[in-house]
């Protein structure tokens, strides 16, 4: 085990992140055949709404008409420190179970106690917010939670936070936010803006198939256990690099023999 891991790091791990994939994968075929295929309705009436020809069984409200908190966060002046409670900022919001630890920014646990928005407690809807090249927006989302990537962290303002009051709604959210249409809506806004991104108007005018579907209500269900197990195994993973970027350096100088891990263990 360990001289895969010495000498393999793309190769680490491949049991969780298969496992990942393959839950996501799950989630994703499951998503499609109900919300774009619209499989369980195929004998039903379709109506002409905003997003094109939808089941009338699945009604669509907008996020601005329905209970929801959308919040950024903010850094103190002079930014980041080197220390301190975790700052989450746009180029970590890259999906599921992704998150690049060299690249943690900290803001003093002083400060921290001091903001009132921008507190990560898990299970919402993690937005890139704005950045990028002129003319160019591409968003992006995830949702942390279950000690992954920490335990206590919160969103710099580059961030969005939406929290659509309900775990499941937030999951279905997650991939809903990633049909073309949405992807569509928000490249376009974001890319007219000097600096690139979106504001909160530009969320809250979002379309979104309504939680009083007993579909979108099934499929949170379903999924939500999904996504804990992939924030449990990236989590688990995370401590399982901590040890390996820690044992490596004295497994390569020689400091740290194979047979010593094996004693210890």
């Amino acid at each position: 085990m360990w001289y895969c891991l010495a000498y393999d790091r793309g190769l680490s791990f491949p049991k969780n992140k298969h496992g990942n994939d393959n839950l996501e994968q799950q989630a994703q075929a499951l998503f499609k055949a109900w919300f774009v295929d619209f499989e369980p309705f195929r004998d039903g009436e379709f109506v002409n709404s905003v997003l094109g020809s939808t089941p009338k069984e699945l009604p669509i409200t907008y996020i601005e008409n329905i209970p929801h908190n959308i919040e950024s966060g903010k850094r103190p002046k002079g930014g980041a420190t080197l220390i301190g409670v975790p700052s989450i900022g746009a180029e970590n919001i890259k999906g599921l179970g992704y998150y690049d630890y060299s690249k943690t920014k900290y803001i003093p646990e002083e400060y921290a106690q001091t903001i009132k928005k921008g507190k990560i407690n898990g299970y919402e809807l993690l937005i890139y917010k704005d950045g990028g090249k002129p003319g160019y927006f591409i968003p992006n989302f995830t949702i942390f939670g279950e000690g992954f990537p920490f335990n206590e962290m919160y969103i710099n303002e580059h961030v969005f936070l939406l929290d659509l009051m309900d775990c499941g709604y937030n999951v279905f959210a997650y991939f809903y936010m990633q049909t073309p249409y949405i992807m569509n809506q928000l490249n376009s806004i974001g890319g007219k803006a000097a600096i690139p991104g979106i504001n909160t108007k530009d969320v809250e005018c979002l379309p979104i198939y309504s939680n009083e579907s007993p579909y979108v209500k099934k499929f949170g269900e379903i999924v939500l256990p999904f996504i804990k197990t992939i924030l449990s195994n990236s989590l688990e993973n995370a401590k399982q690099a901590k040890v390996r970027d820690t044992l490596l350096p004295k497994l390569m100088s020689g400091e740290l023999k194979i047979n010593e891990i094996e004693t210890e263990k």
